[in-house]
């Protein structure tokens, strides 16, 4: 197999591994994996430019398809975990870095690794990885998947827009696809706990609950959980601290703060929105997440957002991009300094073009997965793109056409209480890689998706397995009778008045 025929990558070498455990070190970090694999074919190339990739291929019991699988983060490195889960599940399966290694910010200054990492890295593996399966099993995958959340739900989104015949069937969950707005919403985060103070995980918590004693059986059951966030009215200022009173309360600074949080980064002089704020019901969701090179954190509704992932990601992105390394964010001019980012960054690492006629007409499928609790992505922006494409399939037609051609190939579901792309106080396991599989290859339009709930690590379960129906946007799971815990206890109904989006 090394000596395969490749355009645009070489094979840097090709080990059989026998079944049984697998222990293989993480690219770009010190950390060991250990899986129990089936036999496989271990393939390890480098696709043009410098995108170090992986693909495993099953010796049996191959189910005939090929899986990419996106990144996370800034990439970086090459997801070995997933390798593994989808190869014991009969895929050959392929990652990749995303064009550099590591966590250093020096591919930030190249303008070719900038372009794979925001733009093409799956693109330029994929072709290869085609041509390798073919050569390894003497015939082409029958089928072609991708799968991805955060920044792989963006590499997901990239896909679908500009390379339209790379994959049969897309999942794009918690897609960071607007990479610009995001890190200006991680940099407003920032500012709002600076400029007035940082809500504490307690007091997050206390301002979740107020939220959930408001609106929580609006979708006919009292659950912990928001069926339809964007039919709740709720004042942050309800429960500002009284003089008489100093506990269970929120101080006037902290509600300015989740005031801010609420509303997203707007222009100050036109108040034209910059990027969506965080929906009713993110504030205090717990979520393990675990990135591609192996590390694990825990997540705890907005404490992140406040300033860490403006620290982790957006500040480091625009002094290496945008303005310099001497650059102070708290400079950022939020009235003039948008559109120079948005000049400098947008075509390079957003994914947010609606016209998705080119995948509909190649027979491409999308499904969408997003946490309404999502406290890193704004869970509304997934609304707003889908109302974008359909809004350009109605040229000519009616809007309520351009609804049903558009669900025709591109489904959205949204979690309630599913943080971001994992965990949170909801069902948040979600196979909706199956489901894009039946709808490609038995066209079985997914009607809706189950998600199961998941304990935290450190949860004893104490109840029995709670599973939730996930419906088509605009419509949402509204319970009828039974148990809660149960999909047969709720339908799939449109909301009696459509929220409005700001």
């Amino acid at each position: 197999m090394t000596n395969a025929k490749l355009s645009g990558a070489t094979v840097t070498s090709a080990t059989p591994v026998a079944a049984g455990p697998f222990t293989v070190s993480m690219q770009g970090a010190k950390t060991q994996v250990k899986m129990t694999l089936p036999a496989f074919c271990r393939v390890q190339g480098e696709a043009s430019p410098k995108i170090n990739f992986e693909l495993w291929l099953p010796a049996r019991h191959w189910n005939g398809r090929l899986l990419s699988i996106g990144s996370g983060g800034f990439g970086g490195f090459i997801d070995l975990n997933s390798l593994g889960k989808y190869l014991r599940k009969g895929y050959a399966v392929t990652v990749n870095d995303t064009g550099h290694s590591g966590n250093g910010t020096a591919w930030m200054h190249d303008s070719k690794a900038l372009l794979a990492w925001g733009h093409d890295a799956t693109h330029q593996v994929i072709g290869p990885a085609k041509a390798l399966v073919r050569d390894y099993y003497g015939k082409p995958q029958t089928y072609a998947y991708f799968i991805g959340c955060s920044t792989g739900g963006a590499q997901a989104m990239e896909e679908a827009e500009f390379y339209p015949h790379d994959f049969n069937g897309i999942v794009a969950k918690s897609p960071g696809m607007d990479y610009t707005g995001l890190m200006l919403s991680f940099l407003w985060g920032l500012k709002s706990a600076d400029d007035h103070v940082t809500i504490p995980v307690s007091k997050l918590r206390l301002l979740h609950d107020a939220v959930l004693r408001e609106c929580d059986s609006e979708d006919g059951v009292k659950d912990g959980l928001l069926g339809d966030p964007l039919a709740c009215r709720f004042e942050p200022e309800s429960i500002v601290c009284k003089k008489s009173r100093h506990r269970n309360c929120l101080t006037d600074e902290e509600v300015k703060t989740a005031e801010l949080i609420y509303q997203g980064p707007r222009d100050p002089r036109t108040g034209a929105q910059i990027y969506p704020g965080f929906v009713l019901g993110s504030e205090a969701g717990s979520a393990t997440l675990t990135t591609a090179a192996g590390d694990s954190f825990m997540l705890n509704g907005w404490t992140l957002i406040q300033g860490l992932m403006a620290k982790q990601y957006a500040i480091p992105l625009l002094q290496n991009m945008v303005f310099g390394k001497s650059w102070d964010w708290k400079s950022f001019d939020w009235e003039h300094d948008v559109a120079r980012v948005n000049d400098a960054l947008g075509a390079k690492i957003d994914a947010m073009s609606p016209d998705l006629e080119p995948f509909e007409r190649a027979g491409g499928k999308l499904i969408m997965v997003q946490g309404w609790d999502d406290p890193l992505n704004a869970a509304t922006l997934p609304i707003q793109y889908r109302q974008d494409v359909i809004s350009l399939f109605a040229r000519g037609i009616s809007r309520k056409q351009a609804a049903n051609v558009v669900d025709g190939f591109f489904r959205l579901f949204m979690a309630p209480g599913m943080s971001h792309c994992i965990g949170g106080d909801g069902p948040s396991k979600v196979d909706a890689l199956s489901a894009v599989v039946k709808w490609v290859e038995h066209d079985e339009p997914p009607a809706e998706l189950l998600a199961t709930k998941i304990s935290m690590p450190s949860e004893k379960p104490t109840r029995p397995l709670v599973r939730r129906p996930l419906c088509p946007y605009p419509r949402y799971a509204r319970y009828t009778k039974g148990s809660p815990d149960i999909p047969q206890s709720f339908r799939c109904v449109r909301p009696s008045v459509q929220a409005a989006l700001n």
